[in-house]
């Protein structure tokens, strides 16, 4: 339908609805997911971050050379001003993350010294797990922890984020979890980052509404809403009884459905795989999965409906020793290279995103003075 012809009705949410082509990846209710043609768990069980990080930044795998300058790039940006910690530390101990990180992320728009658009994503694509890792140390008065040499993104993230030693396999198990989180197609935050794109406003503005917009836990807030439900709970023999009361009180439980997966989604069923046999090596855990396996079994008898990720990536991150209120700044430390891979495509062929709506309030009304006014 061309634009004179007038505004087209579409449903609440975007539901279906496709707004625009993409060459970045795709989800399907099938519970297939694609980055860049590849199946995520292609990628999963053979990939490190950075690979799939230049793959969805770029278009394509890497060579040994571009891999290598991709990851000294990493490095040599993830440096972060002072003057930005001093801002963080400044919001107080009672600071949202998020909020910490947002406004971090804005302030390296002004202190950032990249002066290239491809710098510019390059900066805050390194600098975001810094941000991330430091967004509740620095509100408490605690020094800022960064990225140590030698070390790649994934273990540097760890590190910074939790002071337990992890093992081989919890290493390389966070790392899934970052590939995971890294893309999504159109996800509210990756939409939200193409919104402010279209206006040609800079990748620090996109990425600061795309943190704003993982605050809420419909969509990056839910691994921390999932895990905190978990340890209500405890016990996997109080599963079905949690569930009843949560239905009795008309709540949601959090870390179940997703817009497009129906039956599964893949990345929940992977991470589902590695949290059994991290529980496994570590026996006095044996709890923490039978109870997810418990509620979710409790939860697609009745509804019918699956866990996404945020539901087996909140335990992981738990038995990593990582709080919960980090949960969310490590999806965006993972989804930012996403988020410019969104940026890019929408300025490559760019038209304002300015959609219509449809006025259902009053209209003919007369103004009267404020004393005539009655309440």
């Amino acid at each position: 339908m061309s634009e004179a012809a007038g505004p087209m009705k579409i449903p609440r949410g975007l539901a279906g609805v496709s707004v625009t082509d993409t060459r970045i990846s795709k989800s399907a209710s099938d519970g297939s997911l694609i980055y860049r043609g590849y199946p995520i768990s292609e990628l999963a069980a053979k990939a490190s971050f950075e690979e799939t990080a230049y793959l969805v930044v770029n278009g394509r795998l890497p060579t040994r050379v571009e891999l290598a300058a991709f990851s000294k790039g990493l490095v040599e940006r993830s440096k972060v001003d002072r003057r930005v910690f001093r801002i963080m530390k400044g919001l107080g101990r009672k600071a949202h993350p998020i909020d910490v990180i947002r406004t971090a992320a804005s302030a390296l728009g002004s202190l950032d010294g990249e002066k290239t658009m491809a710098g510019k994503e390059a900066s805050i694509e390194a600098k975001m797990s810094v941000l991330a890792a430091n967004s509740r140390r620095l509100p408490l008065g605690m020094r800022p922890r960064t990225p140590k040499k030698g070390l790649g993104f994934s273990d540097n993230l760890l590190q910074m984020l939790t002071d337990r030693k992890a093992s081989d396999f919890d290493r390389w198990v966070f790392e899934r979890a970052l590939i995971f989180y890294m893309e999504h197609d159109m996800n509210a935050s990756s939409f939200t980052v193409r919104v402010v794109a279209s206006t040609l406003a800079d990748p620090y503005a996109a990425a600061s509404a795309g943190l704003a917009s993982l605050k809420g836990p419909l969509h990056g807030g839910a691994n921390e809403a999932a895990m905190e439900m978990l340890l209500e709970v405890r016990d996997p023999a109080k599963a079905r009884e949690f569930v009843d009361e949560t239905f009795r009180q008309g709540r949601k439980l959090m870390g179940f459905g997703h817009r497009v997966y129906k039956d599964f989604d893949p990345r929940a069923r992977l991470c589902k795989e590695y949290l059994k046999e991290m529980t496994e090596r570590r026996r006095e855990s044996a709890w923490l999965y039978e109870l997810c396996d418990a509620v979710e079994r409790e939860m697609w008898e009745r509804k019918r409906i699956p866990p996404n990720l945020d539901y087996y990536a909140a335990p992981i991150f738990y038995l990593l020793g990582i709080e919960v209120p980090l949960y969310t700044p490590i999806f965006a430390a993972s989804r930012v290279f996403g988020w410019m891979a969104h940026y890019n495509e929408q300025v490559e062929e760019n038209k304002l995103i300015r959609p219509d709506s449809t006025y259902v309030g009053p209209s003919g009304l007369r103004y009267t003075s404020v004393g005539e006014r009655k309440a």
